[in-house]
């Protein structure tokens, strides 16, 4: 659970810290920090990746679904949007050490373009059930994420395939078989790691930072 160490970590410094940072009026600064920390997870889970074509299988969905989980809206915009420029700027921080305008206007360039989507639709979804976390029992807060997960990662293959049909000119039934039917288990598998490390999470801090709010 590499994942659910580094958010815990990311988390647990900040939170260690935060009564005396708010009585010295630094708490901005700490979420923007923590946005960075959450921009360096996504870059890394960029390097957890099997090259096949044309879309390679990584694990930046589920760090950018964390993010957008774990931080408050604004700053999870941040870190995604954050990320996304660094990779326009020439930082080889897509999948398989890409980066540049090319790539983001090539025809896998949908899924990095709606990672930003992606991230403003779930912050503003479950924003109202991590106020709540504790209060709601673990196995509720299991279904409600899960299904965010699920509404987010629909969002985020059609941001895919429909860029990936436009760029391309493939038929449909091609796209199909090239964006999307290989990835179905993979699908899945980052759907439930983010859905047992968000809910792990928000019930550790929940009440006690204001990170997760």
């Amino acid at each position: 659970m590499g994942l659910l160490n580094c958010c815990l970590i990311l988390l647990w410094t900040s939170n260690k810290n935060m009564q005396m940072m708010e009585k010295c009026g630094i708490v901005n600064i700490m979420n923007i920090l923590l946005s960075f920390g959450f921009t360096l997870l996504i870059w890394v889970s960029s390097l957890i990746s099997i090259p096949i074509e044309p879309v390679p299988l990584t694990f930046q969905s589920a760090a950018v679904f964390l993010t957008a989980l774990l931080l408050p809206m604004g700053y999870a915009v941040f870190s995604v949007g954050l990320y996304i420029l660094l990779g326009i700027l020439g930082l080889p921080v897509f999948a398989n050490g890409n980066s540049g305008l090319e790539t983001l206007m090539g025809p896998t360039g949908g899924f990095i373009g709606g990672f930003l989507l992606v991230t403003i639709f779930i912050a503003f979804f479950t924003r109202d059930v991590r106020h709540r976390a504790l209060k709601i029992k673990r196995n509720v807060l299991y279904f409600q994420v899960l299904w965010h997960c699920i509404l987010g990662t629909i969002l985020l293959q059609l941001c895919g395939i429909l860029w990936g049909k436009y760029t391309t000119g493939l038929s449909w039934d091609r796209i199909i078989d090239l964006w999307v039917q290989p990835f179905y288990i993979n699908m899945v598998l980052k759907i439930l790691i983010t859905v047992v490390i968000c809910v792990h999470v928000w019930k550790e801090t929940a009440g006690r930072t204001r990170l997760v709010g």
